[in-house]
């Protein structure tokens, strides 16, 4: 029962530390995201996770960014269960820092996915939108911000910056 009431307790504390609002200086609705989703009206929420080297479904190479609201517990698992979005590149990351990638609910190579996890049940594809990979650090941590529609609810939106954690994947 303890258990249950952590995993429930958990995501809303990590929401409430998030940064939330506009950048100071910045009006509201304005920047790099504003006006892709006319009917988003709050400004872009800021997700913090990790990124890895994944597969494609062509076992080509891509990247899988897994983001949450809040601050990421270095136990979080890779594997559901956890409320998160992942949003999975289909090319190396070298080649798209500072490209705007269009968002589909199917893997094409140069394009990306969003899929929304909730804790029980399986991802959501979103319908459409926009991920770009503004910076890769030194160490590998990726920076950027998307805005994708799922079939139901409003748009997200939100920039996010991803460690970067070393996966063994062969793609084949």
């Amino acid at each position: 029962m303890k258990a249950i009431f952590f995993v429930l307790l958990v995501p809303l504390l990590l929401a409430n530390q998030a940064p939330q609002g506009q950048p100071p200086g910045q009006p509201q609705g304005t920047g790099p995201l504003a006006g892709l989703f006319p009917e988003q009206t709050g400004p872009p929420a800021n997700y913090r996770g990790y990124g890895r080297n994944d597969c494609s479904t062509a076992d080509g190479p891509a990247v899988r960014l897994t983001i949450m609201q809040g601050l990421v517990p270095d136990g979080v698992p890779r594997l559901p269960p956890r409320p998160s979005l992942e949003l999975v590149i289909y090319a190396p990351v070298e080649k798209v820092v500072g490209q705007a990638l269009t968002v589909a609910p199917k893997a094409a190579s140069g394009g990306a996915v969003a899929l929304s996890c909730p804790v029980v049940g399986t991802c959501a594809p979103a319908e459409g939108g926009t991920l770009t990979i503004t910076n890769r650090e030194a160490a590998g941590a990726l920076t950027g911000e998307f805005r994708a529609k799922w079939g139901i609810g409003a748009p997200r939106a939100g920039r996010f910056t991803a460690d970067w954690r070393q996966a063994e994947n062969k793609c084949e």
